[in-house]
């Protein structure tokens, strides 16, 4: 879960990008008559990542709302046969930290709360003080609350794994702590924040966080097939990625929760994660305003809940993009749209992070080493 800082294919049987992409336009409206071409050198990229056996998984490019390219690599299970396919989900790792941030932008929305909230204020029961009267809505969406992170993986936190049993269970894991660091005063990145916003929409809606997010999440968005599946059930769609433990490679259980969390771990489709891009961007989930404050910059990388980044001095305009990435053993997502090309690139994998970000790169690698000079200084 540690995140690293960090139809026409398919109806054609996802042969060959040359024949069935069609030249699209800019968002402007011009032209772009290359763009066949990067998809295709992005297809072979990814084959022969494929190929080196360092890359297996699920690869969405799409632009100003149509899917050009939707193309399934590699196996489901390393220890099976059976393909990868575009219908395949994956873990979401970090990722799903998104829907977290969804909903309580949501409870924003709605009235209930604002960014200036303290954890307190909601969660009055919450026993370290200092946290709950000091750490904001902003600073835990931010990370810069200092809320840390949660011992819910690896091999020696097994026991805690199987003692928690809803959102609740996860919060006490951490909620004696007090604040690693004075909010606001820097960023760093964690999973505990999260659970505690998981924890708040739950208080504030009266739902548990899986039901809230199936009802005002998934099913708005119409993402049928994301859900909060457990990965020991070996469910024929659901990816399998691995861990290695004393020298043996294990299916990934073994290291992180079964199921999705408030911090990530659901399970979803590229397809599935494009609607939900996309109903973002209409104004579906969250108002339109509110959904352009969290997707710009507040600290280095982060906006409210995304990540917004790929700006600076001598960076391209079109490179900024925000969404959201994750990384665990066996796992490794991004979700990335670019405002100014108006593309969204999604790379879902079962190969342990970094595996997938090579090929999330690869277009706007190539862009820039064709050397388009549309710079910004800065975003935010």
């Amino acid at each position: 879960m540690r995140s690293l800082v960090r139809g026409m294919l398919l109806a054609a049987g996802m042969t060959s990008l040359a024949m069935t992409t069609p030249v699209v336009a800019a968002p402007n409206g011009a032209p772009t008559p290359g763009y066949t071409a990067d998809l295709a050198q992005l297809d072979g990229f990814a084959l022969g990542l494929t190929e080196a056996d360092r890359f297996s998984g699920v690869v969405l490019v799409a632009r100003n709302g149509h899917v050009l390219l939707e193309k399934a690599y590699g196996k489901r299970d390393a220890e099976r046969s059976d393909p990868v396919t575009v219908d395949t989900q994956f873990n979401l790792a970090s990722a799903g930290k998104m829907f977290t941030s969804v909903a309580i932008l949501q409870q924003i929305a709605a009235g209930r709360i604002s960014l200036d909230t303290h954890v307190g204020d909601v969660l009055k029961d919450y026993p370290n003080r200092r946290f709950a009267d000091s750490v904001t809505v902003r600073e835990l969406l931010t990370h810069t609350g200092g809320a840390g992170d949660i011992p819910l993986f690896g091999v020696k936190n097994a026991a805690n794994r199987a003692r928690v049993h809803n959102v609740a269970d996860m919060l006490a894991l951490g909620d004696h702590r007090p604040p690693a660091f004075k909010p606001d005063t820097k960023l760093v990145y964690g999973n505990f924040g999260n659970v505690v916003l998981g924890r708040m929409v739950e208080v504030l809606s009266g739902e548990d966080y899986e039901t809230y997010v199936r009802r005002h999440i998934f099913k708005p968005a119409g993402m049928t097939h994301t859900g909060f599946p457990d990965c020991t059930t070996h469910d024929p769609d659901l990816a399998v990625g691995y861990s290695t433990v004393n020298g043996k490679r294990v299916p990934n259980c073994a290291t992180q929760p079964t199921h999705g969390f408030p911090a990530g771990g659901e399970a979803s489709t590229a397809r599935d994660m494009y609607r939900f891009v996309r109903a973002l961007q209409s104004g579906k989930l969250i108002p339109h305003a509110l959904f352009a404050k969290a997707t710009r910059t507040y600290r280095m990388y982060m906006g409210l809940g995304f990540f917004a980044t790929g700006y600076g001095v001598g960076v391209p305009a079109r490179d900024f993009r925000w969404g959201h990435g994750g990384g665990a053993d066996g796992v490794c997502t991004d979700v990335r749209t670019y405002p100014v090309t108006g593309e969204t690139i999604i790379v879902l994998s079962n190969r342990t992070s970094p595996a997938c970000y090579p090929v999330s790169n690869f277009l706007h690698q190539q862009y820039n080493k064709r050397g388009h000079r549309h710079f910004s200084l800065r975003h935010g």
